[in-house]
């Protein structure tokens, strides 16, 4: 499951050349408070989270929830969680805005591809790493 919002290199990597169906809330057929109702009824799954998460909660706000909120709540069932790109791993460009990496609002193992672009060839293998249980 991932959440879109605008890594060039993610894009290239999944949205363009990869079979594998991800669930990104902005390109789904699906109203996003539907949607997020249903991502958040799944077990199982590798969430991968791309831009940095407001510190402001009345800068991003979903379906009744801040986008803090939503990111703990899709982590709780994670297998594994990854942040991808300089703006997920530690607030990037916009860090001195408000702008959060991903660890810093779980405070939880979260496995990083930094970089912006973030590379491909890294995302592939930190995404088997973490499919492989990160041995």
């Amino acid at each position: 499951m991932m959440l879109k919002e605008g890594c060039e290199g993610l894009d290239d990597l999944f949205f363009h050349s990869s079979p594998v169906k991800l669930i990104s809330i902005v390109s789904e057929d699906k109203s996003g408070p539907d949607m997020l109702k249903d991502i958040l009824d799944l077990d199982n799954y590798l969430l991968v989270v791309e831009g940095a998460i407001p510190k402001d909660d009345k800068l991003c706000n979903f379906g009744g929830m801040t986008c803090s909120e939503i990111l703990k709540k899709l982590s709780e069932k994670a297998i594994g969680i990854v942040a991808v790109g300089s703006c997920a791993v530690n607030g990037g460009i916009i860090r001195e805005v408000g702008g959060l990496g991903v660890g810093e609002v779980l405070k939880r193992k979260v496995y990083e591809v930094p970089g912006c672009p973030a590379s491909d060839k890294t995302m592939v293998a930190m995404l088997y790493y973490v499919l492989k249980g990160g041995k």
